[in-house]
This record gives structure tokens, sequence and C-alpha cells, in this order.
């Protein structure tokens, strides 16, 4: 009776580590936060959020060596690429993120909508919806910047 007993509390210990390493897994590590809802979102969703996240966070290096296609780095020098971010983001206070919308899968392609809102140093703050194209290359989601932003 003894031993099942332990048995058992182990088999729950067990169980209780294997779904809490599943459950965090799945939520943003970039900020540190807790995030539960990121967890049901889709793998492209996951990729905006952590981007937004990272204009947010103003961290254009994270952006450039993990959201940017190898075919886009070629192109651009990380130096470039860093000073062009910079500039864009010297004039924004914070972003932060409302609301994703998976699209679909099309064309060798993901479409996610993103709701966003801009609050700039001078206090304005701007409500955004953009369209964010992303590829997968790799293991991992990039976002198509050419597509997205031109």
């Amino acid at each position: 009776m003894r031993s099942s007993k332990k048995r058992f509390i182990v088999i729950l210990t067990i169980l209780v580590f294997i779904l809490s390493a599943v459950l965090l897994s799945g939520c943003r590590e970039y900020d540190g936060r807790m995030d539960i809802a990121y967890f049901f979102k889709t793998e492209p969703e996951k990729a905006v959020i952590d981007f937004l996240e990272c204009l947010n966070q103003k961290d254009p290096d994270y952006i450039y060596s993990n959201f940017l296609l190898s075919s886009e780095k070629s192109s651009v020098s990380r130096e470039k690429y860093m000073e062009e971010f910079e500039e864009i983001l010297k004039e924004i206070d914070r972003i932060k993120m409302t609301k994703t919308v998976y699209l679909g899968y099309e064309q060798e392609m993901s479409k996610v909508v993103a709701e966003f809102e801009i609050t700039y140093h001078d206090g304005e703050v701007k409500q955004y919806k953009k369209y964010f194209y992303l590829t997968e290359e790799g293991s991992s989601w990039k976002i198509i910047f050419e597509k997205t932003f031109i």
C-alpha cells in the first residue's frame, strides 16, 4: 500500500513537471513575462508578437538575427540595418500589441494582421493595423520585410 502511494506521488510530480514545461515553453520568452494567450497563437502570430515586442524593447539586433530572411541579410549589412531601425525607433516611446489574427497560408507564406498602438515621445498615441507576411526558413518564421513594409 505504501509503495503504491509513493509511486502515485512520483507519477503525479512527473506529470505536473511535464505539463508545466509544455505550457511555459509556449509562452513568450523575449521579455520574461508569462502570457498564457501566447501559447494558443499560431507560430506566425507568435513571430509577429515577438517582433513588435522587440520594437518596443528597441532591440533591432534581435530583429536582424531572428526575423530577417537570409536573402535580405545578404542585401543589407547589420550596421546599416541597425542605423535605420534606430532612426525609426528614436521617436517612439512604447509599442503595445492589442490583437493578432492569423489569416492563413498561401503561396508559400503566411499572413497575420496585427493591431497595435504606438506612443510617441511627445505623448501622441496612434492606433495601427498592419498586415505581416511571413515565411518559414529553417525552423522559424521570418518576416518578409520587403512585402510587409513596402
